[in-house]
């Protein structure tokens, strides 16, 4: 009666009775598949082991306790994170170090937020407001005067040049020969009235 040999591949070790892995049909015991193929982790520098989970991102490989933000050091395992120079972060440490800052309130913008920006400056959606009116402009039309941004509503009312008779806004101010200390012509390009 012949018995057929379970062997380990690499030590040939008998593997019966014993915990073993299989790899492209080939058998080994647990020690040898470890030293063999087994990553090694980033942090730690131990091998992964057959009864430990092996995460990896970008070729590169942690044990799952060894898998944390560089900064915070917090759990990054079913977390959204982060990569910046070779390192791993939660979104809040990115955020906090990577992420632009609202010139209003100089709170940071987390990442996947609604951000306004112009002229290398950003806002909140919900800080970035006419000067005139403070209410959020958010994606509509703007005009930046001086230091302010305007919606252009207010902006035509404040600053535009504005027909005494019919009360319509035009553009260009050549147009008009005369304005008073009002804001108004002495006569209108639009409806060509006079004004008094």
């Amino acid at each position: 009666m012949s018995t057929e040999r379970f062997d380990c591949h690499y030590c040939k070790e008998s593997l019966l009775g014993n915990k073993y892995v299989m790899k492209e049909d080939t058998q080994y015991c647990t020690k040898c598949y470890e030293n063999l193929f087994s990553n090694c982790c980033e942090v730690c520098s131990l091998p992964i082991g057959c009864n430990c989970k092996d995460l990896s991102y970008k070729d590169c490989h942690w044990h799952e306790q060894c898998f944390k933000c560089a900064k915070c050091s917090r759990p990054l395992v079913e977390k959204p994170f982060a990569a910046k120079d070779e390192q791993l972060l939660c979104t809040e440490c990115y955020s906090h170090e990577y992420s632009s800052k609202c010139s209003t309130c100089k709170k940071t913008i987390m990442p996947g937020s609604r951000k306004m920006e112009y002229k290398g400056n950003s806002w909140h959606e919900t800080c970035f407001l006419c000067h005139r009116c403070q209410q959020p402009i958010g994606t509509k039309s703007f005009i930046p005067k001086d230091n302010g941004y305007f919606c252009v509503s207010c902006f035509e009312k404040q600053f535009a040049y504005q027909c005494c008779a019919c009360k319509k806004v035009w553009q260009e101010p050549s147009t008009s020969p005369l304005r008073s200390a009002s804001g108004t012509a002495s006569v209108s390009p639009v409806c060509s009235a006079p004004c008094l």
